[in-house]
């Protein structure tokens, strides 16, 4: 299957739109354990799968679309049961790959890795991944684009450093707000 390009805009309207199609609010943060319950009823070939730590080597999380499952070391799973923002993140990021209908085994790991550096493929997906993170956990509305970082990280229990970079993105004015697409991604 060929990977298709995605603007800003329209991973951003895809986030959106799966993060209320699951149910959550404009003006909520995400909840670890209600996001797994959500995509599990939703999406019911959905699996999650707690691994030990280090079996993933580098990687702080792992999607497989052929076994359609998610997997997340102990330790980030822990992390984002306490709802720690970079754990949130990597799982959104993991999150991301499943709903946009990235194939393949993915990995959540360093930034710039070898087969990223050498598949513009890999980095394309890698990179709609990372900007679907922001945007699931941190929604593109107007009210959101009032807030300024240090709402949006108290608010969406983000790192200072995602709130950051998303309050960036949100007041560049190249993704101006649009209305949700219907969601792709993961059937079931």
């Amino acid at each position: 299957m060929r990977h298709a390009f995605l603007t800003d805009a329209q991973i951003d309207a895809r986030a959106l739109a799966h993060r209320r199609g699951l149910g959550f609010r404009d003006d909520q943060a995400i909840d670890f354990m209600t996001l797994m319950a959500k995509l599990k009823a939703r999406y019911p070939n959905f699996a999650y799968e707690r691994v030990a730590d280090g079996r993933l080597g580098e990687a702080e999380a792992q999607w497989d679309s052929q076994g359609k499952r998610l997997l997340i070391p102990e330790a980030v799973f822990e992390r984002a049961d306490r709802g720690e923002g970079r754990a949130l993140m990597t799982v959104a990021h993991e999150v991301g790959h499943a709903l946009l209908g990235h194939e393949g085994t993915l990995d959540r790991g360093p930034s710039g890795s070898r087969a990223e550096r050498f598949s513009p493929r890999l980095r394309s997906m890698e990179y709609q991944a990372r900007r679907y993170a922001a945007a699931f956990l941190i929604p593109d509305t107007p009210a959101v684009r009032a807030l300024d970082a240090t709402e949006l990280s108290k608010r969406y229990r983000v790192s200072m450093s995602a709130a950051i970079v998303r309050h960036s993105e949100l007041r560049s004015g190249e993704n101006a707000w649009v209305s949700p697409s219907r969601p792709g991604g993961m059937t079931g």
